[in-house]
């Protein structure tokens, strides 16, 4: 089954459409139907105003109706689709890159972090309960259960109590001899109606992601231990009967999540169900994955105690010990009209990523904003955030204004942070409020009057994300480094 790639919200024609599925022109509008339906794909109008979507195509024009608003696998009508990132430009087949970027969003996905796409019509999370599945064999193994059996003379292990309870022993010198010994034996029963059934599941999702291409896609071998298909084993309801009789006796967690993805696949009728299904593993807010990426990149401090943080708390601080540094942040004060009152707590500002650095002996106060744009890099600047996001980041610095003059920092880094499939770091505009945000917050200059953008190898980060660790050093300097400049 060969693959199509879309890049994520470029205005596509019919014709492209159907050029890279390889169909005539009513299967292809099939397939676009169908997954208009269920939120992946969507009319291009050229009037998008949301920020984190807004995308612009050289050359589109009317007859480019269609944009695809997700990123990750697709399977619709039998056909696969493959939804790369909008900031992937230089491959219009970028596999590699596709591998990172589903581990991402698996990753995501079993923290509990993925936005679920919005859809209206039949979708199926079939495709990722296969992946779990096979997932969890390869960490874990083979689900069974053990049989314990006991022999006269055997070679186990001698039950002594039903040695005793048994046999009667010979005495010698007042010590008893038992001359018959029952010993025990612990097996595997592979016979066991559920690990067949997790044979047959198994068995069937490797074969249909191999035979629909996505094994090598998603780095997962072939598994093949049985040709017994669930419906070989029994019929659907009495098979959901076994599971669940088996999961009120188990009490091992990954089993458990076993018998539940199985109980899953079994309820959405497995890898055989019917044709109009739409399959998907991805989702249609990956600007979130990125936004937990620089996190993890940089370090985020923003949940940390401030008893926590790498610094000495200042007088006057050790009070709010306890506190964050999200919580730090003053919040709007309402009060009712002809003194009826406060109001009550609203809403405040908050950050994406806050870190410390140090650069030339400098103590450094960063604050970061991930935003998953792709700005064009020549000519006239487009696809940049917009005055709200500006705003918001200055205000950020002003929220912050007391506590880093109380503890000394140098200077403020202000940044927003777009990815980029370049392998190196690169400083893409600097934004300035002349007249409205002028001298930043009023106070000395170690606050920031501007904002630079930086674009960050997307593949770098999202790879600290994966491994846990924090960005390349040399990465963190680059930024750094140009603010020492103070240049462009």
């Amino acid at each position: 089954m060969r693959a199509a790639y879309f890049r994520e919200l470029r205005p596509y024609s019919e014709g492209e459409v159907r050029a890279e599925l390889a169909v005539c022109i009513d299967e292809a509008r099939a397939v676009i139907d169908t997954l208009m339906n269920c939120g992946i794909a969507r009319y291009h109008t050229g009037d998008e105003r949301d920020e984190e979507e807004a995308i612009k195509a050289d050359g589109a024009g009317m007859a480019h109706r269609y944009q695809f608003r997700y990123v990750g696998i697709v399977v619709a009508l039998g056909h696969v689709i493959i939804c790369y990132p909008k900031y992937l430009r230089s491959s219009d087949r970028p596999e590699n890159q596709m591998r990172q970027v589903l581990s991402v969003i698996r990753r995501m996905g079993q923290e509990g972090k993925l936005l679920d796409p919005q859809d209206g019509g039949r979708r199926s999370d079939q495709l990722a309960l296969m992946v779990r599945l096979l997932l969890l064999y390869d960490e874990y193994g083979m689900y069974s259960n053990f049989e314990e059996t006991r022999v006269p003379n055997g070679p186990g292990v001698i039950d002594w109590q039903r040695t005793i309870d048994m046999e009667t022993p010979v005495i010698s010198s007042g010590t008893p001899i038992y001359l018959d010994l029952w010993t025990r034996k612990t097996r595997r029963n592979e016979y066991d109606l559920v690990t067949r059934l997790h044979w047959a599941i198994l068995s069937e999702c490797s074969r249909f992601l191999t035979d629909s291409g996505l094994s090598v896609l998603l780095s997962i071998g072939t598994v093949e231990l049985t040709d017994e298909s669930p419906t070989d084993i029994g019929e659907p309801e009495y098979l959901l009967w076994v599971i669940d009789r088996e999961r009120a006796g188990q009490f091992v967690t990954w089993k458990q999540d076993v018998l539940d993805l199985m109980r899953a696949y079994l309820s959405e009728r497995g890898a055989d169900a019917d044709r109009g299904r739409v399959l998907r593993l991805g989702t249609t807010s990956y600007y979130h994955a990125w936004e937990v990426a620089c996190k993890a990149a940089f370090g985020d401090l923003l949940g940390h105690r401030l008893r926590e943080l790498p610094i000495a708390l200042a007088n006057g601080w050790h009070e709010r010990r306890s506190e964050t540094l999200l919580q730090i942040i003053p919040r709007p004060l309402w009060k009712r009209a002809q003194d009826m009152g406060d109001a009550g707590d609203v809403d405040t500002l908050i950050p994406d990523t806050i870190a410390f650095a140090e650069t030339d002996g400098r103590s450094l106060f960063c604050i970061y904003d991930a935003k998953y744009y792709a700005l064009n890099e020549r000519g006239k600047i487009k696809g940049q955030p917009g005055v709200e996001s500006i705003t918001k980041q200055f205000l950020y610095q002003s929220a912050y204004q007391g506590f880093v003059e109380d503890h000394g920092f140098d200077g403020v880094v202000n940044t927003f942070l777009v990815p980029t499939e370049n392998d190196e770091p690169k400083l893409l505009a600097r934004v300035s409020f002349p007249g409205v945000m002028s001298g930043a917050t009023g106070a000395s200059e170690k606050f920031s009057d501007h904002i630079d953008v930086w674009a960050l190898p997307a593949h770098e980060v999202f790879d600290c994300y994966l491994r846990r660790r924090k960005l390349d050093p040399t990465i963190c300097a680059s930024l750094l480094r140009q603010f020492n400049e103070g240049s462009m």
